[in-house]
């Protein structure tokens, strides 16, 4: 699903991503840097804090797009529809992305409800198969502990289980606070295929757990280093990777019953699916970029320890909702390429310190001259945190400059 990481991951090899640490700093299972060695970088504050806060806006603007491009012109208020205009989003229809979904007409994209089912089931079984196989077992089992996401922040089993999350709100209605099982998919299919409807409930449920487990063992990163470095293998990893794979095997298996379910209820499914799932996780995103971009601003502004804590807790409230969109990566987040610009692994080692040792106009530096390897939540991710944790700001920030380890 993501071309862009699965080509940078290649670079990794050749000393293109960043350094990393072991998860905690006493870890048994590896020496600090994974074998390879921890990459330093030292910039001048107004450099970090200009860039941090470029990337908090691209990343803000993009949550806002998505947004704004599900909902329509039409359904926006005046100041949305102001903004929609400023930033001159392409492809913008007034009625919104989520209306021509549901409407389904014959001659579009979606001709009937029937095709959305199918595109609702194709979404949910490739980030099923991602979680499974590229973002765990890949690393896993290659011994790769630059091909862990979410390293700096330790919130890689968080980022894999709001994926499954993803599919949970698909299937069964909607989030849990907000949800209407009785025009879900899960419905939809019990009616005409009670077994397997049950089937995927249980897979789903099974993949939360297994990744509860695993994460009780300690940080994914752990689980590599040792396997890595000592040849000790995680039975809860490898059970994880099973368990969720099975759970991408059972959610293709809905597609033999989608021709079975009447158009009219088909119909109803698509519509709770866009109302109850879609659109309010992308209003949330939004939101909660937004409150990124205040947080960030805050730090920047005024560098305190209680300021950086503010805005590490807040990208990880951001980070919720986007991961629990990835089972609905389609649309305007495929077309316009938003996913590669949101959330790039691994990350341009070279572009990065580029950047932090540029020379930049940062009060009028919008972030449209830079890759997406150096934007997204993982920049803003490394640029925040160390070693699971926020930076601290005493040892990070001295003489007017920053060291990033």
């Amino acid at each position: 699903m993501r071309t862009l990481k699965n080509l940078l991951l290649a670079s990794v090899v050749g000393g293109a991503t960043l350094g990393m640490s072991s998860c905690s700093e006493n870890s048994e299972n590896g020496n600090g840097g994974g074998g390879a060695g921890s990459q330093t970088i030292e910039a001048t504050w107004s450099n970090y804090a200009g860039y941090t806060r470029v990337v908090s806006e691209v990343l803000e603007r993009d949550a806002f797009s998505i947004y704004a491009l599900w909902k329509g012109t039409n359904n926006l208020p005046a100041d949305e529809v102001g903004r929609v205009e400023e930033l001159e989003i392409p492809a913008m229809l007034a009625d919104g992305y989520g209306n021509l979904f549901k409407k389904h007409q014959a001659g579009s994209t979606y001709p009937n409800a029937k095709v959305c089912l199918q595109t609702i089931i194709a979404a949910s079984v490739d980030i099923a198969t991602e979680v499974s196989e590229q973002k765990i077992a890949a690393p896993y089992n290659e011994k790769n502990v630059y091909g862990v996401e979410s390293w700096y922040s330790f919130n890689s089993y968080t980022d894999y289980d709001d994926n499954i999350e993803s599919i949970e709100n698909a299937y069964l209605g909607g989030p849990e606070d907000n949800r209407d099982e009785a025009t879900s998919l899960y419905a939809a299919v019990k009616a005409v295929n009670a077994s397997l409807a049950e089937q995927v409930k249980s897979d789903i449920e099974a993949s939360h757990q297994a990744l509860k487990a695993a994460k009780e063992q300690g940080c994914f990163r752990d689980a590599v280093l040792a396997y890595a470095n000592n040849n000790i293998k995680s039975p809860q990893v490898e059970q994880a990777i099973t368990t969720i794979g099975t759970l991408s095997q059972s959610l293709d298996q809905l597609n033999g019953a989608v021709e079975a379910i009447s158009e009219t209820v088909a119909d109803q499914v698509v519509t709770n699916y866009v109302d109850r799932t879609v659109i309010p996780t992308y209003t949330n995103l939004k939101n909660e970029a937004g409150k990124l971009v205040e947080a960030v601003s805050k730090y920047t502004q005024n560098p305190t320890q209680e300021n950086l804590d503010a805005a590490c807790q807040q990208w990880k409230q951001t980070r919720i909702p986007w991961e629990r969109s990835e089972a609905f990566l389609f649309g305007p987040v495929a077309d316009q390429q938003f996913d590669p610009h949101l959330d790039s692994w691994p990350l341009s080692q070279l572009n990065i310190k580029s950047i932090l040792r540029g020379n930049f106009d940062w009060a009028n530096e919008d972030g449209s001259s830079m890759g997406a390897n150096t934007l997204g939540f993982h920049t803003l991710e490394l640029l925040l945190f160390e070693n699971g944790n926020p930076r601290q700001v005493k040892t990070f920030i001295k003489d007017g400059m920053v060291t990033i380890q």
